[in-house]
């Protein structure tokens, strides 16, 4: 990354500086095989994507993409039921981005249900790659395991993957590949592709605009950290244990800490890497849930206040208003300003 900005004019050591990070992968004794932890990772990747207004820097592409795209294709799938309506319009989102490039794109089947319980996802044929072989397979396939993750924090859950097909040949060793994505790796295929689990298109998407703002200031750390590693999948196994049901009593911190298999304090200690607390965690779980339900005009506010386990619905206005600074009724009503809704 640094070498991307440097051949653009940019200094890389004041660069560094102005970051004021505990590390300095410059420094004259510095390791160059060491491992550098994905936050500051992140950091150095957001000061170079504002110097060079340039999401896609130093992957290799012909031509650039404007600061900002991903945000707009997270807004145009945020509200999509499942990870199949997502993928269909993210391709969507791409094809109408390489019309504004001039850029071709054949593909019109982005899924294909195969019909065995399996299902076929591909990627947009012209990605834009520059022309050396061996770059252009490594960068499809850092690309493509970036979507993927993106695709599990939508869901919350492992996107369980078959085996993943490259329509570049094989190189030298492809053991990086399977090491990359956990399957078989094909190579000489008619698409860039991954066959997955048919049963992942029909998970719904767990987030809100709210939880994808949250996301995309950590941007992207979470897309590079590997999913065993990640501490957000701590955040996605901790829903999944409270479940979609909040009209019973949260768990107290020790049963959950339980569940993890892991003490309290480490799950405290977790919690704080995270820049966050149980009772955040709790508060942020319920405001989630809360945005969702109050889209759906069919549910009463003091419905939607019971479903999240509030014995009172002051009590739920209450939280509403300090989470969001609206009450329930103001947010249905700027959220849908044409309807008639009960705002009771």
């Amino acid at each position: 990354m640094l070498q991307v900005a440097e051949a653009q004019g940019y200094n890389g050591e004041d660069l560094l500086r102005s970051l004021n990070l505990p590390i300095d992968p410059l420094a004259p004794n510095a390791d160059l095989d060491s491992l550098i932890d994905g936050r500051y990772y992140s950091k150095i990747y957001r000061r170079v994507m504002w110097l060079l207004q340039d999401e896609s820097f130093g992957l290799g592409l012909d031509h650039r993409t404007p600061a900002g795209s991903f945000r707009m294709l997270c807004l145009f799938i945020i509200h999509c039921e499942t990870l199949e309506q997502a993928l269909r319009r993210a391709a969507e989102f791409i094809n109408f981005c390489h019309t504004l490039t001039e850029t071709s794109n054949s593909n019109r089947r982005p899924i294909e249900r195969l019909g065995d319980g399996t299902a076929l996802y591909r990627f947009p044929e012209n990605v834009g790659l520059v022309s050396d072989t061996n770059a252009s397979i490594t960068t499809m396939a850092h690309t493509m395991a970036i979507w993927r993750r993106f695709c599990q924090w939508l869901i919350g859950k492992p996107l369980e993957l078959i085996a993943v097909h490259f329509q570049g040949e094989a190189p030298e060793s492809a053991e990086y590949f399977e090491q990359l994505f956990g399957c078989e790796v094909r190579f000489a295929c008619d698409h860039n592709a991954f066959l997955l689990a048919e049963y992942c298109l029909d998970c719904p998407l767990i987030h809100t605009e709210e939880s994808l703002q949250k996301f995309l200031r950590n941007a992207p750390y979470h897309l590079l950290v590997s999913q065993e590693d990640d501490d957000s999948s701590l955040l996605s196994q901790m829903k999944r244990i409270v479940g979609s049901d909040l009209s019973h009593e949260f768990p107290s911190v020790v049963v959950m800490a339980e569940q993890l298999n892991m003490s309290v304090r480490t799950l405290r200690r977790r919690l704080k890497d995270l820049d966050t607390t149980y009772q955040r965690f709790k508060d942020e779980l319920r405001q989630e849930h809360a945005t969702r339900w109050l889209n759906q005009p069919e549910l009463k506010v003091n419905a939607v206040s019971a479903l999240l386990g509030f014995d009172e619905p002051s009590a739920f206005h209450r939280s509403f208003k300090k989470w969001t600074g609206m009450t329930p009724g103001e947010y249905r009503a700027s959220r849908q300003p044409h309807m008639n809704i009960d705002k009771t």
